[in-house]
């Protein structure tokens, strides 16, 4: 971990320096809260410094990566090339980058993509890939399925919540503890140390990050980490209890679906803005206390996880 932290502090500080030096800004929408018009300026694509940062452990860490690790790491760069697609769209075109269901076609073929190297390493033992869907049953139909829109979901679910000072990643820092928890109980010392190394990474990144952020991570570094909790959750056989190991994205997410919702259906917000850090944002909380505040949640819901993992 301090290996990891030492790495990500050092290319987090050269990225850093290259998104200024040619100008990857994040853009400001105009209907967010308007303290975030000072965050003018301030670069975007940290998520280069995240990914670069947990390839090089595992290489430095491991001489032969297993199934496990390369079927991660495969999810992992995949979920993030989405994001940094989006990111320089944003930049060099406008704000809404590949548009929500530009970005969602995207999600979804990724994510037929790593369902089938999930098959092809052999991780998932099932029929349905025989020619012409010869002996092929409805459970595989409905896992498979359901294996697509964890990671579709956990890819959203970072990117909505990433949309202040350190929430996505302090957040996904007590989620990555919560798993390798769960991969010590379950003796899996190769995803607990994919998972120590990542809580490394972004303990250097958080330094970066932290209000008031010298960089974002932008849709690059919140779709890495969205697929990441997707496949770690995925080989530890704990997708059931992603809603509670990250909370705090699936609140965030409700958040949205709900305001979307209501406004359609009644005409009527039921939130000031979401998603719902926003709310807070204009109730007048201050930044750092609403990030607390949402840190604390994250923390109590992914314990209940570990809980509810170690009782079942």
């Amino acid at each position: 971990m301090l290996l990891s932290l030492a790495s990500s502090l050092i290319i987090g500080f050269i990225v850093l320096l290259i998104l200024r030096k040619f100008k990857f800004w994040q853009p400001i929408k105009d209907y967010g809260p308007k303290s975030h018009y000072l965050k003018q300026g301030t670069p975007t694509m940290g998520g280069i410094a995240i990914s670069l940062s947990f390839f090089l452990n595992l290489v430095l860490l491991y001489n032969h990566l297993s199934k496990q690790l390369a079927f991660i790491a495969l999810a992992s760069l995949l979920s993030s090339l989405i994001g940094l697609i989006d990111d320089i769209a944003k930049v060099r075109v406008g704000t809404k980058g590949m548009g929500t269901k530009g970005k969602l076609i995207a999600q979804v073929g990724v994510s037929l993509l790593i369902i089938f190297f999930l098959k092809r390493m052999s991780l998932y033992d099932s029929r349905l890939w025989v020619p012409f869907l010869r002996g092929f049953s409805l459970h595989d139909i409905l896992y498979l399925s359901f294996v697509a829109f964890i990671f579709v979901a956990c890819m959203n679910a970072v990117n909505i919540t990433d949309g202040l000072d350190g929430l996505a990643c302090g957040s996904s820092i007590l989620a990555s503890f919560s798993l390798f928890l769960i991969a010590l109980w379950q003796g899996n010392e190769e995803v607990g140390r994919a998972l120590i190394i990542m809580i490394g990474v972004l303990l250097g990144f958080l330094y970066y990050n932290r209000y008031p952020a010298k960089m974002f991570m932008g849709d690059s570094g919140a779709m890495f980490l969205g697929g990441f909790m997707a496949a770690v959750s995925l080989i530890l056989k704990v997708e059931i209890l992603i809603p509670f190991i990250c909370g705090i994205f699936l609140i965030d997410t409700l958040s949205v679906i709900i305001q979307l919702s209501s406004y359609r259906l009644r005409g009527k917000r039921v939130f000031l803005m979401s998603p719902l850090h926003h709310h807070f944002e204009l109730k007048g909380w201050k930044e750092t206390n609403v990030v607390a505040l949402f840190w604390l949640i994250e923390g109590i819901l992914s314990l209940f996880g570990v809980i509810l993992y170690k009782i079942g």
